[in-house]
């Protein structure tokens, strides 16, 4: 009985270690802010709307590792759309939680001739990294968007690269570094063929 007891409290303390020493960060009341980020769901919805039904062919182009590029043909009428929108829609930072929980930089490219909106991760456990919006100085139309993302678990730490170029060109980079096994580096690219 005694050795069930000393049992019980070590786990008992073990518990409570762990519990205080995992404490969750504090984040800013955002009550008082007006406004949000930007809203990929939404951008995503208003392509959607604007293109739907319109027939087009895409070439899709997947590699994995350094092995040989494996292309398809498809039109945007059977493509699965879903599982794309999903890694989008995944990177979303415009609920007001995500206030305060990025730094905003905004400069143009007199170059390219855009302005850039670009939003930086203040936490490193953030999902969404980075977001690099690039809008069109003239016709203030997206002429792309960047996003970076970083997730870590304990089987593995997964870093994304997602770039659309409307109706141009979609590119996933999926690079997973698995605690055991080998490393794997995807790329995923959708043209546009319009």
């Amino acid at each position: 009985m005694k050795d069930f007891n000393c049992k019980g409290f070590l786990l008992i303390a073990l518990w409570a270690i762990v519990g205080f020493s995992c404490k969750k960060k504090e984040k800013t009341d955002t009550s008082d802010i007006k406004g949000h980020y930007f809203s990929i769901n939404q951008y995503a919805l208003d392509q959607w709307n604007t293109f739907a039904g319109e027939p087009f062919l895409i070439t899709k182009t997947v590699k994995v590792n350094s092995g040989k590029a494996d292309s398809s043909l498809t039109n945007s009428d059977t493509i699965s759309w879903a599982p794309i929108f999903k890694l989008f829609a995944e990177t979303d930072i415009s609920d007001r939680k995500f206030l305060e929980q990025y730094t905003f930089t905004q400069f143009d490219d007199n170059q390219d001739l855009t302005h850039n909106f670009f939003y930086q991760a203040k936490d490193e456990d953030e999902f969404t990294q980075k977001l690099l919006i690039t809008i069109d100085q003239y016709t203030s139309k997206v002429k792309g968007i960047y996003i970076e993302t970083y997730k870590k678990t304990a089987l593995a730490n997964t870093t994304q690269k997602l770039y659309y170029q409307p109706m141009k060109e979609i590119q996933v980079q999926t690079d997973e570094r698995p605690a055991i096994g080998s490393k794997k580096y995807t790329i995923v690219q959708y043209i546009f063929m319009r």
